[in-house]
């Protein structure tokens, strides 16, 4: 099973790198290290190293099944082949159905910081007019969303890098002690929500049949990318654990940018603001230019209406899938700002479809053989399991410890699944 879709490969080494780690550093590194701070104090730091670590297993996964099968909607092919259509359409639904809500909830973090500069604009209009604008740069092109992508990174990256260096002179090394205030527990605890800052890494699959030569493109891009992610999130970590902030961070909507205000001039918070705003506007563009390669390619397979499968003469892109992933992104915007309560849900489906990938990579050697054998990018057999394996524990490990702790979210997502796994079986039947 393959993809085609008449898209031109446009997507580089560099573009690649800078499309990952905008959509996987994206606004909230400028608020979830804190938040850590507040779980584990100092100590931030190795949690982060931890979930660094598990982040590997799940870039190794994506590297091989990426150059393998590098195709649009990637996931649906991979899962497809590897296992059957039916898992690979399961795991695509629940996936579509979380990063709908995710687009809504990361348009409606623009809309937060943009009402900086233009206190009276609707929020409302403004998370819409984002995800809007970056659907209509997607029909153009990939070229162009990687442009787009491009320069927003950079704004971002540079601006954290100022407040990194600018924030080392105030940094003080006795705050740093004790290291681990909360004990051993606390430090899992972080490094567990830590982790899915790393969770962006796998949406590379969806996009895979527009990069440049992936054999060599996708693990080197995969490894940039993330030693630039772990560094940044580093970095602003060690600076908000050395500053003397008495009172915690517990309150502040931004402590990135409350922390800021201490050592920053006026005018470089408001290019701080400026470089939050381009964190959310990234991480809109990679789900468009990721996730509606789904709606695409499930289409493709007549699960969903076939004119999603239909690709712009003018442009060469998915345009109505593009287009129909844009407007359920905003029509989940205009239920209301209220849906934080969702961003569970949306990790438990990146998760689901952590396990599929997981099952999927073990049977690499013996459904892909011939591929695998000759693949200028190849595991080793025995790493392969091994990745497979802790990939698999990695996220059966977060889903159970999320479920518990919230059973409705579980109850969620089995709902999503058995409407996933009906509407599979009626589209089976009337594509016959």
């Amino acid at each position: 099973m393959s993809s085609k879709s008449g898209q031109e490969k446009t997507i580089g080494l560099w573009g690649l790198v800078f499309t990952i780690t905008g959509f996987v550093v994206g606004i909230s590194i400028f608020i979830l290290p804190a938040q850590l701070i507040e779980i584990t104090g100092p100590s931030v730091l190795l949690a982060y190293g931890i979930a660094g670590a598990m982040a590997v297993v799940t870039c190794f996964a994506t590297a091989q099944i990426g150059t393998l099968m590098p195709a649009e909607g990637g996931t649906f092919i991979a899962i497809s082949r590897l296992l059957s259509p039916f898992f690979g359409f399961l795991a695509v639904w629940v996936l579509l159905c979380a990063v709908i809500l995710v687009n809504a909830f990361v348009g409606y973090g623009f809309a937060d910081y943009i009402v900086y500069f233009f206190p009276s604009l609707n929020k409302t209009f403004a998370a819409a007019g984002v995800v809007l604008f970056f659907g209509m740069i997607n029909v153009i092109g990939s070229d162009w969303v990687v442009r787009f992508q491009t320069a927003m990174v950079i704004i971002f990256l540079v601006m954290l890098s100022v407040f990194i260096l600018m924030g080392l002179p105030e940094f003080d090394i006795n705050n740093m002690t004790p290291f681990m205030p909360n004990g051993v527990g606390a430090v899992f605890q972080a490094a567990a929500l830590g982790y899915f800052s790393f969770a962006g890494f796998i949406s590379l699959l969806e996009f895979g049949g527009e990069i440049k030569r992936p054999s060599l493109t996708i693990p080197v891009g995969l490894a940039i990318s993330f030693i630039i992610v772990l560094g940044s999130y580093g970095g602003v970590s060690l600076v908000l654990s050395g500053i003397d902030t008495s009172a915690g961070f517990e309150g502040m909507t931004t402590p990135v940018l409350e922390v800021a205000g201490s050592f920053l001039p006026q005018w470089l918070i408001s290019a701080l603001v400026l470089a939050i705003i381009a964190a959310a506007a990234t991480t809109v563009n990679g789900l468009i230019l990721g996730y509606s390669r789904d709606i695409f390619v499930i289409a493709q397979a007549s699960f969903f209406p076939k004119y999603l499968a239909r690709i712009s003469k003018k442009y060469k892109t998915p345009h109505y899938a593009i287009i129909t992933y844009t407007l359920l992104s905003v029509a989940a915007i205009s239920t209301g700002s209220d849906i934080e309560q969702y961003a569970l849900v949306a990790v438990l489906g990146l998760l689901i479809q952590q396990l599929f990938i997981a099952v999927s990579l073990a049977r690499v050697p013996k459904i892909m053989k011939t591929e695998f054998e000759n693949a200028e990018f190849k595991l080793k057999k025995p790493f392969l399991y091994l990745v497979s394996i802790l990939l698999f524990v990695i996220s059966a490990g977060f889903i159970i410890m999320m479920v518990s702790g919230d059973p409705v979210f579980g109850l969620i997502v089995i709902v999503v699944l058995v409407v996933g796994a009906v509407f599979y079986k009626v589209s089976s039947k009337m594509g016959k």
